[in-house]
């Protein structure tokens, strides 16, 4: 009897350091750039403790991330790990893409909006990253203060701009939905109802959205004469950081590329429009890590997604990025990053319901329509056609 349960004894230790012996290679998805630098930093911390695993990071800027999963995941090519905007988590769960996290406790030593943003349907998904929004940016060597208000902007685009020189007040992505939302809400309408959540409350042909997209298509003619297609991102970052354009509005992942390049800046909340009082309302959204649905590593890679969310972690990726930690136990305080928790207080979280999808492909091409001139009503009763009709 003691031989056989020796036997079997031997046969579970044998098991149990074939388990451990198990070689395992993460991919991780994130984008190029600090964030790249902070998983690689990551990653060299988490094997020291986790000898069986490597980690393989693939650059994937984090807004493409779900669309590639689509795709990669089935085919056995996509990554274990990836890092993806909270407004993709509808899609990503209903699609079935993602895994959720087996630790119901995990998520209380994160702020309310990061709880939110890591959650559908009552369950938890991401592993929160960084809270973020847009907000202004402002050269310090060509303006000293930030403009309060938009018909402030213009004042100064009138002194400032010089179209032969490609000199401009103030750039930014002017067809991109995640910063047109600004104008579609400067007079109250709100994306999917109060909560973000009843596709029926689109409100994007609403009259206070009409108003917002009328402002905006006046703009062009008054402070940035260029027309949408040419309103890149690359274009606007490298307008900001050769000292042609004064200000940007983007986002605090550009707080460490604007730094090494040596430009002098400071972070302002987003002008105010006119005969309301206050800044801008942006979108505001959570970088989440996911675990792939599609891993052959689920238990490894979810103990890295939650290595990266430490809070010791946090604090480095914050050091190397400047993105605002969003955990409970983490304070920060620098003139940068106040700039943004500053217009944080005028965000609203980008809806999670799937139907964001068709948010940014119907009124990215609104947005790019109406900046170039199109009839204002058209374009927005024909992204709300388009709202309506998806499934």
């Amino acid at each position: 009897m003691k031989k056989a349960l020796c036997a079997v004894a031997a046969l579970a230790i044998c098991a149990t350091s074939a388990f451990a012996a198990k070689k395992v290679t993460l991919t991780v998805w994130e984008s190029d750039g600090p964030e790249k630098e902070f998983i690689n930093w990551a990653a060299k911390e988490f094997v020291k403790t986790h000898k069986n695993v490597k980690i393989k990071y693939e650059p994937v800027d984090s807004p493409s991330a779900r669309s590639k999963i689509e795709l990669d995941g089935p085919a056995g090519v996509g990554a274990d790990v990836f890092v993806a905007p909270h407004d993709h988590i509808g899609a990503l769960v209903n699609g079935g893409h993602v895994l959720p996290n087996a630790d119901a406790s995990y998520i209380d030593q994160f702020v309310d909006a990061a709880k939110t943003g890591a959650s559908y349907k009552g369950q938890v998904y991401g592993y929160p990253l960084a809270i973020e929004t847009y907000a202004l940016f402002y050269n310090k060597d060509i303006i000293s203060e930030a403009p309060k208000t938009w018909e402030d902007v213009a004042k100064f685009a009138a002194t400032y701009n010089d179209k032969s020189q490609n000199k401009y007040a103030l750039v930014w992505p002017v067809s991109d939905g995640y910063y047109g939302y600004m104008f579609m809400s400067a007079y109250g309408a709100q994306l999917f109802g109060p909560k973000g959540d009843d596709r029926a409350q689109h409100n994007i042909n609403s009259a206070a959205a009409k108003e917002g997209l009328t402002y905006f298509q006046k703009l062009r003619g008054r402070i940035l004469d260029v027309p949408s297609a040419d309103m890149t991102g690359d274009f606007c970052n490298s307008s900001f950081t050769e000292g042609k354009s004064a200000m940007i509005i983007t986002g605090p992942w550009k707080i460490a590329d604007f730094t090494n390049a040596g430009v002098k800046f400071g972070i302002a909340t987003i002008p105010e429009f006119p005969g309301q009082g206050k800044p801008a309302t942006s979108f505001s959204g959570v970088r989440l890590a996911f675990v792939s649905a599609y891993s052959d590593f689920p238990e490894e890679a979810a103990e890295f997604a939650r290595f990266l969310t430490d809070k010791a972690n946090l604090e480095k990726r914050f050091q190397i990025t400047k993105q605002i930690p969003p955990r409970k136990d983490i304070t920060i305080n620098d003139p940068l990053s106040n700039g943004i928790l500053e217009q944080t207080r005028y965000a609203v979280p980008m809806p999670t319901i799937p139907q964001m999808n068709t948010y940014w492909s119907a009124m990215g091409s609104a947005y790019a329509g109406i900046w170039d001139g199109d009839d204002v009503t058209a374009d927005l009763n024909a992204a709300a056609q388009a709202m309506e009709s998806a499934r």
